[in-house]
């Protein structure tokens, strides 16, 4: 109940946000400068995105594959463009479709939700990775090429050193079956606050080492290449910025698009609202101001954004439709979905 009304109220509150924006700002340059990419900067725009899930569907195939699930890559992309989309739509972070992706995979091919969720933890991981690895560049051109305050600079050198530390680490623990992971809950466990939710989540931690180890080691071969593969699909977001302003006869340099790269998955990190809806358009009014982009450009190119992955979700529910699964909408009953 607590959670329906959390949805109710952020949904809500990014309504009110999305359209104080058509309120304070200027909707005929928007959609004027949205126009003014012409066909060929919005093909060009569409492609990207189109690629980008492509990407995402092949890197999902490599590591079924690599634990022996040989599926038709139709129904990979399909289950994952739905998974994205549910994620869009949730306010989580961007990971409240993958217990719906294990539960698809799982009926539509007959394979127990144990072993699903294992190539779903290892595609997730290798995705985050990629994108941590385009924040930790982006920042380091920030440094090199802004004067930011002192303050903000030493903030950002020790979240990068705590960044790279944490991941050298985290992957020496699996590579070596170190179990970082239960390391740090019982660290956490030794809490008063944190022990009854820790040790619960125990049996899935332990779970989750096992998949991961198993993915940098017997599996280690594929999962790099998944990791390449997110690489590319990574880049192709990275330079979503430069394709729009670029048929705006605006180029952007490397440092401005790390930058933007940066700044925009940190704010969408802590998004609130379905699809960061509000938090989003306003959030880009910002961090493109720091790189001399006009609020209007700035959120003919945010809606831009928007439209392109409404169509994506668009194309999902109906994919979702023919796949018969309208009954997961407010439905989630399954024993081994709970159990993820």
């Amino acid at each position: 109940m607590k959670s329906k009304i959390f949805i109710y109220i952020s949904t809500i509150v990014g309504i009110v946000f999305f359209f104080l924006v058509f309120y304070f700002f200027n909707i005929t340059k928007i959609f004027s400068h949205m126009v003014g990419i012409g066909p060929l900067g919005i093909g060009v725009f569409i492609i990207d995105v189109f690629l980008i899930m492509l990407i995402g569907g092949f890197s999902w195939q490599i590591i079924l594959k690599s634990y022996g699930h040989h599926l038709p890559f139709r129904d990979v992309l399909v289950i994952k463009i739905i998974s994205f989309a549910i994620s869009y739509l949730t306010p989580s972070m961007y990971v409240g479709g993958e217990p719906i992706r294990i539960y698809l995979m799982g009926k539509k091919c007959g394979i127990s939700m144990t072993r699903i969720g294992a190539t779903v933890v290892v595609d997730k991981f290798v995705e985050l990775g990629a994108g941590l690895f385009y924040i930790f560049l982006g920042s380091v051109y920030i440094m090199i090429h802004y004067d930011l305050p002192p303050q903000i600079f030493t903030a950002v050198l020790v979240l990068n050193v705590i960044l790279v530390s944490s991941a050298i680490l985290f992957l020496i623990g699996f590579i070596y079956k170190a179990k970082p992971f239960s390391l740090l809950a019982n660290t956490l466990r030794k809490v008063k606050i944190f022990k009854k939710p820790v040790e619960k989540a125990i049996p899935t931690i332990l779970r989750l080492e096992k998949d991961i180890s198993s993915a940098f080691g017997k599996h280690g071969k594929s999962t790099l290449k998944a990791f390449s593969l997110n690489l590319v699909s990574a880049g192709l977001i990275f330079i979503k910025p430069f394709i729009f302003f670029y048929f705006l006869h605006i180029l952007l340099t490397l440092s401005q698009l790390a930058l933007l790269f940066a700044l925009t998955h940190l704010l969408l990190a802590f998004q609130f609202t379905p699809g960061a809806l509000g938090v989003f358009e306003w959030g880009e009014v910002g961090i493109f101001s720091i790189v001399g982009i006009q609020s209007d450009k700035a959120l003919a190119y945010a809606l831009m954004v928007r439209i392109a992955d409404l169509g994506v979700v668009a194309g999902a529910g109906v994919m979702g439709i023919h796949m018969g699964v309208k009954y997961l909408w407010g439905k989630n009953k399954d024993e081994n979905l709970h159990s993820f």
